[in-house]
């Protein structure tokens, strides 16, 4: 009987597998989504184990020897069966899976969730997250999600609702901008009238832009005209960590590029008391929908 030692890996008869059928072990390293080098070295090994030359590297395309030929006939099936199996698997497991469906608008989605995504899986290993962003209120309130961050009022048309993080708005901009501009962290803005602002592409009575936050906090508006808009918030804030403008930044999504030194915060800062993040949610007696609700909340009580 072989010893384990003496047993090659499924990794180096993979890559055997994939250097033969593409005649290259870079299309080899592509299709395993692997480096060439690691490719070479799995090979090298798997001849160690079977004591000869398997693929002929002196010319290209790299050619399996005769033995190695008879080899890679041998195992081919053998090789497909367990993928194929493998994947079979995954997907068995992940129809087991308690699924829960998440919607929210682009800027939360990608400011406030995903960084927090890793966490929540690790607290629940046996649920499948479906994350649905949007920037359209209709397709948000239409797509029956079992869990709904909505910005807003209180809507009451949920049987679950709670203000998860009020509305706090403020400007930011990169250091480099402040510098330039000769901003200092912290500074109560008076007059917009002399510094590039950056625009979403819609006006949208839900969300402030620059003139009502302006007109609310009697800060100088921008006499300039809009040349340009972006049309979701997360290219917004790329393009202020790039030093192109001002943006307003939203309390609870910003933080944490003011944690990381990427933008400073200025001020006045415009408060409302009756708008913000909403978590909403029809499912909230379900068990497990229920705890991944408690759960997000703990997160706001934490930060």
């Amino acid at each position: 009987m072989m010893k384990e030692s003496e047993l090659p890996t499924l990794n180096g008869l993979l890559c055997f597998e994939a250097t033969v059928r593409h005649g290259s072990m870079t299309l080899a390293a592509e299709d395993l989504g692997i480096t060439q080098p690691l490719v070479s070295q799995r090979i090298r090994a798997l001849e160690d184990v079977v004591g000869g030359i398997l693929i002929d590297r002196s010319k290209k395309p790299v050619t399996p020897t005769s033995e190695g030929l008879k080899y890679y006939n041998e195992l081919r099936g053998s090789t497909s069966s367990i993928l194929r199996a493998t994947n079979n698997a995954r997907e068995d497991f992940r129809e087991t899976k308690t699924k829960i469906s998440i919607s929210a608008y682009f800027g939360f989605a990608f400011h406030w969730i995903m960084p927090r995504l890793q966490r929540l899986q690790q607290t629940f290993p046996d649920y499948l997250f479906e994350i649905q962003p949007t920037n359209s209120l209709s397709d948000l309130t239409t797509a029956h999600a079992d869990i709904l961050f909505h910005f807003s009022s209180k809507i009451g048309k949920y049987q679950f609702e709670k203000m998860l993080i009020p509305e706090m708005v403020f400007p930011v901009c990169s250091p480099e901008f402040a510098a330039k501009y000769d901003l200092k962290s912290g500074q109560l803005l008076c007059d917009l009238r002399n510094l590039p602002l950056l625009h979403k592409d819609v006006d949208d009575s839900r969300w402030l832009n620059w003139q009502r936050w302006a007109q609310a906090l009697s800060v100088k508006p921008s006499a300039s005209p809009i040349s340009f808009r972006y049309n979701n918030y997360p290219l917004i804030v790329e393009a202020a960590i790039g030093g192109h403008g001002l943006c307003l930044g939203w309390e609870g999504l910003i933080n944490p590029f003011i944690e990381e030194g990427k933008l400073i915060q200025l001020g006045p800062r415009l408060k409302s008391e009756t708008r913000g993040y909403q978590i909403c949610s029809d499912q909230y007696a379900n068990f497990a929908i229920g705890n991944v609700i408690k759960w997000f909340i703990k997160e706001v009580e934490q930060d």
